[in-house]
């Protein structure tokens, strides 16, 4: 195989993926960064805990991206939920299971699994330039904003991994996306994907419960049902087990089709034994009293009951 040099223009967990495969193979590899520091939203994501991957059986896994399945397919077949636990491992980073079905570095943090990685890309011979921004293309190759200018460099080939549109304190600001397409290469406009639903609440609920977390649940929509949690705030509900709905929900409300997402408040528990159960509590007793009682709903939960089942029908929403 001949060696290349290859420029890779991104340093987040894509772009250094593809650096330690492609070092891997003997290829000279360099990585341009336009930020001061690499995979800055990858520590950002390490703040509330990390979640890499999900056990949850392959198949399933591997359905879950919508019109991206048979595309990303060749791709997730190489690189499976247990080789990413693997590659962790080999890093030093332990992983855990936790009670979602995702998995967490036990040390719940993503800096010495970063830190471990960098140094396993320097020992591969991967050179990275930090505060290296690509400003486009020009007739010699790709033009490098660098501290002490600009220089245009020509490698054998170059990578794009440049990031999305969420986070453009940290570098993904798809400022990328003119150049491309100048160039003619289609390219679809960013949708959020990751995101929260503005739910319209009553005062009472969102004076008491704005902030707190609705816990074992489950909820169905056309993803699948997906058991976890989410957060009920004073616009509406955001957190993991939204967010895993969240692009089948936002697919169905662009195409202005009625859309329902059904929340399992008691999940493993069938509705006639909640009714036998409900039927042995004292009728004198509040309505409070006898859903704690006998199905263990109370707090958030039994406000999102009243909130709901009250009106007849669920609040409109309208994604964030």
């Amino acid at each position: 195989m001949v060696k290349k040099q290859i420029a890779i223009l991104g340093g987040g967990p894509a772009g250094l993926t593809a650096a330690e495969s492609l070092s891997s193979l003997g290829h000279t590899v360099t990585v341009y960064e336009a930020m001061p520091t690499v995979a800055r939203k990858f520590l950002l994501a390490g703040k509330s805990g990390l979640n890499i991957t999900h056990s949850e059986d392959y198949d399933g896994f591997a359905s879950r991206f919508g019109a991206s399945n048979a595309r990303l397919r060749d791709a997730l077949d190489g690189f499976e939920p247990s080789a990413v636990r693997a590659w962790a491992a080999g890093l030093g980073a332990e992983t855990f299971v936790g009670s979602s079905g995702r998995v967490f570095p036990t040390a719940m943090k993503a800096s010495p699994l970063l830190r471990a990685w960098l140094r396993r890309l320097e020992a591969q011979g991967v050179r990275i330039l930090t505060r290296h921004r690509w400003l486009g293309f020009s007739d010699e190759g790709y033009v490098i904003a660098t501290p002490e200018g600009a220089n245009v460099i020509q490698p054998d080939a170059a990578l794009l991994a440049l990031g999305g549109k969420s986070w453009p304190r940290l570098g993904s600001d798809a400022g990328w996306l003119p150049w491309l397409r100048a160039k003619g290469i289609a390219v679809d406009d960013f949708q959020p994907a990751n995101c929260g639903f503005d739910v319209d609440w009553s005062d009472y609920l969102r004076q008491q419960f704005s902030g707190e977390p609705v816990k074992s649940v489950a909820a169905t929509s056309t993803a699948g049902t997906i058991p976890g949690e989410f957060v009920v705030t004073r616009h509406g509900i955001e957190g993991s087990l939204v967010y895993a709905h969240a692009a089948a929900l936002r697919k169905s409300l662009a195409a202005g089709q009625t859309t329902t997402l059904d929340v399992d408040l008691t999940p493993g528990r069938a509705q006639d034994r909640i009714a036998r159960a409900l039927g042995r509590q004292d009728p004198k007793a509040s309505l409070s009293n006898r859903l704690r009682k006998a199905a263990g709903i109370d707090g958030v939960k039994a406000a999102l009951l009243r909130e709901l089942a009250g009106a007849g029908k669920p609040p409109p929403v309208a994604i964030c």
